[in-house]
């Protein structure tokens, strides 16, 4: 009789019922041991911040309940539905529990964030820019070409390899100059030509600087040289010409490093090749004289001779350090760094071609020097030692002092060095802390957290801009072990102007004018901040 039971049992899909239950018990015990590896896997992959046991926790519980709901079901329903019902649950479970996490964890991509994306910038590729919100930025490829990014929109500027391409200081143009002629090219969209081009207007010689509307260009011919004033906004013909040495001497470059006596004299757009910004004050070097201030509205030196000819001086027009109060004080300084016989410095300051500020001179030694906002950086070795060091003349005191002086050397110890100007000094500290102090007198000007103070943090500092990619504490075993915290940051007041999570490789930062950093990832650079 029971093998007749068992019979018809097995006839109408059900399952004997001593089968039954130890089928049922064998499915429990199983769920018992996949949920308790599930909860074991959830407990280390938070703890460990491991991803793969989170996702194993995940799955693990799906089958769990899969098991459970398979032996819970009635066993009058055949096996097949009930199967599919219990695997149907089991994948929503793993579903649910692990995708959602993933999804949650996931680091959008760098260019969701970006205001507009050009290819890649490569070797040899130079960006240069104005510490001015919104001001334009110039990309000037290793191959010659250039992109000038204004606003939302680059625009591409024909160019060769031995053209140099300077924005002027406001902004509002950019100087193509090629030796024998000038392009002064407008930097407005909304008054661009029927083409599409931007409006552009062309001269002879070779420009020696652009203030607001004034151009004043240099021109030579038949042993005979001339200095001529333009006003861009009005007539063709210059409104002054004056004669002008032979001498093709020019300035140097405004915040960059060279040499504190020239083995060559620059060149006349050597400057503006390197600064990629075309000096707003003309300078003039008389081989008789030495170096003057001309006047760009009628060509006349202003004030007294800044340099002798005899000296060995590197000079150059720079912004000041701060932006004056009076208005009518506003406009740049002329620098000087006169290196004497034995190796000292003596930086000098000058506003419209009277002295303003004289430093007292420096140790003697071999330096090099950097001219930026109003104030003279020079690194090098004291005679008699072989330890490298810094020291700074500014507007504040007569001796060179260490960058920054007591109020830096009091400081906890750095841990980076993201960058460095002529107003301030960006570095990350043992606190875990991201820190900006002002080159006179050491004052802490602002002060961010690290997100972490592990791994290695790294960044750059130029036009008034820090761009700073540091590690990012994990907090949840999805998190990507590659996640950086990149951050753009206004150095004047400490205002983060972008913050955003990175997955990919970061090739490169440029950090630009306004608050915004240009930055590589894969086979685009991405423009960020305000």
């Amino acid at each position: 009789m029971s093998g007749h039971a068992d019979s018809v049992a097995a006839a109408d899909g059900l399952e004997p019922e001593d089968g039954g239950s130890r089928d049922r018990a064998t499915l429990i015990g199983l769920a018992v041991v996949l949920l308790a590896a599930a909860g074991i896997c959830a407990l280390l992959g938070s703890h460990f911040l491991l991803g793969a046991l989170r996702l194993a926790a995940g799955i693990l519980a799906g089958l769990g309940l899969g098991a459970v709901l398979l032996a819970l079901l009635p066993a009058r329903l055949a096996v097949r539905p009930r199967v599919l019902v219990a695997g149907a649950t089991a994948l929503a479970t793993m579903l649910v529990l692990t995708v959602p996490a993933v999804i949650a964890t996931r680091v959008a991509p760098l260019a969701d964030q970006a205001v507009l994306s050009i290819p890649a910038l490569g070797e040899g590729d130079a960006v240069h820019s104005l510490p001015a919100p919104d001001s334009p930025v110039l990309v000037r490829r290793a191959d010659g070409s250039a992109q000038v990014l204004i606003g939302q929109v680059p625009h591409s500027i024909e160019a060769t390899p031995h053209d140099v391409l300077a924005l002027s200081a406001d902004g509002r143009r950019l100087v193509r100059a090629t030796g024998a002629s000038t392009e002064v090219i407008l930097l407005d969209p909304t008054a661009s030509t029927a083409d599409g081009s931007l409006p552009s207007r062309s001269f002879e010689g070779t420009p020696i600087a652009l203030d607001g509307d004034r151009l004043v260009q240099r021109t030579c011919s038949d042993g005979l040289c001339r200095n001529s004033g333009y006003d861009l906004g009005g007539s063709e013909e210059p409104l002054w010409v004056v004669s002008a040495p032979t001498e093709t001497r020019g300035a140097d470059p405004v915040g960059l490093e060279v040499a504190a006596v020239p083995g060559e004299a620059p060149g006349l757009l050597d400057a503006a090749r390197a600064t990629g910004v075309m000096p707003s004050v003309p300078l003039s070097f008389d081989p008789s004289q030495g170096w003057v201030q001309l006047d760009p509205g009628s060509g006349i030196p202003v004030g007294r001779i800044l340099a002798g000819d005899e000296e060995e001086c590197r000079i150059a027009a720079t912004a000041e350090a701060v932006a004056a109060q009076d208005p009518l004080q506003a406009s740049p300084l002329v620098i000087t760094a006169c290196s004497a016989e034995d190796g000292a410095l003596t930086a000098t300051a000058f506003r419209d071609g009277e002295v303003l500020w004289e430093s007292a001179a420096s140790p003697v030694g071999t330096w090099d020097v950097r001219i930026d906002h109003g104030r003279v950086l020079a690194s090098g070795t004291e005679a008699g030692g072989d330890a490298p060091g810094e020291i700074i003349a500014t507007e504040q005191r007569a001796a060179w002092t260490a960058p920054g002086g007591e109020g830096v050397a009091q400081a906890a110890a750095f841990t980076a060095r993201i960058g460095l100007d002529g107003t301030a000094m960006v570095v990350s500290n043992e606190s875990g802390q991201l820190l900006a102090y002002e080159l006179a007198d050491g004052a802490n000007t602002w002060t961010l957290p690290l997100s972490t103070s592990e791994g290695e943090v790294r960044g750059t500092l130029s036009a008034g801009t820090a761009v700073v990619l540091d590690g990012v504490r994990r907090e949840r075993p999805l998190e990507p072990r590659s996640t950086r915290l990149l951050r753009v940051i206004d150095v004047a007041t400490g205002e983060v102007t972008s913050t955003d999570l990175v997955a990919a490789e970061v090739s490169a930062m440029r950090a630009v004018g306004g608050g915004r950093a240009l930055v590589t990832v894969g086979d685009e650079t991405l423009l960020l901040g305000a």
